[in-house]
């Protein structure tokens, strides 16, 4: 029996074709709709909400941030980004030089708290860190992007800083691939599949990481891989001035070497629509001719809906 596909979008009736693009290594999910009447203008809150008519998820919201009208088929097409957005768009600019923002002996949850919350959003979740910033100094932050400087916060502790589909903020240790606790959501399956693609690669493997504070603060990590040349290494780099504290430089080196010694495994597959299949949830994959039967992370997923039907294009990662 075939299903009634379900598209809801603020400030439009019966749009024609809904795109929602979703992942973790992009600092806003992107909705693109195309109608042939809105009310929405530049600046306005939006919601998506697609499926079929006996299941469907809000997959996004966010904020107007492009409006194109095609002539004469007079179709509107609205671009909109989520939450997140406001931090990219906030620059922070003491109104006194003399009195920029600051912080002492600070969380790096709460730093990113406080500095979300100057670009109005406080609807945020930090997990604890155990992280401290500015142990010695004040931190004093200045003449940045609000998003620029958070996600830098995040990068030093491998950890994934991403607003939710429902516009809420989270700071947590969450890395690109299935880790220990992790359950699957749902199992994709033969039948749903529609096309698939397995790829390995070492393009994402460091295997030495080095972090450079202020005062002298310097930590390295490093670890033979099995996958590159005897003695070869791979190398990343983290900086922060606000880097004071020799043992956080060392866990942030140590965390880091974790997080990318690794071969990068994915799957790229097409699958049947499914508002459940959202970025960084978990699913397992049961798919015969590779012979995959195992749980995967949504690294990215984009949502297609239009007349011809409701398709997925997923990136997997293990």
């Amino acid at each position: 029996m075939s299903k009634t596909l379900y598209k809801n979008v603020t400030g439009t009736t019966n749009p024609i074709a809904v795109h929602v693009s979703q992942s973790h290594g992009n600092a806003v999910a992107v909705a693109s709709v195309r109608a042939r009447s809105t009310t929405l203008s530049i600046g306005d809150s939006i919601t998506v909400d697609v499926g079929y008519t006996s299941d469907h998820n809000v997959l996004f919201t966010g904020y107007v941030k492009r409006i194109e009208r095609i002539i004469p088929d007079n179709i509107y097409t609205i671009t909109a980004h989520d939450e997140m957005v406001r931090a990219i768009d906030y620059f922070i600019a003491s109104t006194n030089p003399d009195a920029p923002f600051s912080r002492y002996r600070i969380q790096a949850e709460d730093l990113i708290r406080d500095l979300l919350a100057l670009a109005g959003l406080t609807n945020y979740q930090g997990d604890t860190t155990n992280f401290t910033y500015a142990w010695t100094t004040n931190a004093e932050i200045n003449l940045v992007g609000c998003h620029e400087y958070c996600n830098g916060i995040a990068d030093m502790l491998a950890w994934h800083l991403y607003a939710d589909t429902t516009g809420k903020v989270y700071f947590i240790d969450r890395k690109p691939y299935v880790m220990g606790g992790d359950s699957a959501l749902k199992t994709i399956s033969d039948p749903t599949i529609l096309s698939v693609q397995k790829t390995t690669s070492d393009t994402d493997l460091r295997n030495r990481v080095l972090v450079y504070g202020s005062g002298g603060v310097y930590a390295e990590a490093k670890a033979a891989s099995p996958y590159l040349p005897t003695g070869f290494y791979k190398t990343a780099v983290l900086s922060s001035p606000i880097m004071d504290l020799q043992s956080s430089a060392d866990k942030a080196a140590s965390y880091n070497l974790t997080k990318w010694n690794r071969l990068t495994e994915s799957l790229n597959l097409t699958v049947e629509g499914d508002a459940d299949l959202i970025a960084r949830e978990v699913v397992h994959v049961h798919q015969t001719s590779l012979g995959i039967n195992s749980d995967w992370y949504i690294y990215s997923a984009e949502h297609n809906i239009d007349k011809s039907g409701y398709q997925i294009a997923l990136t997997l990662r293990q």
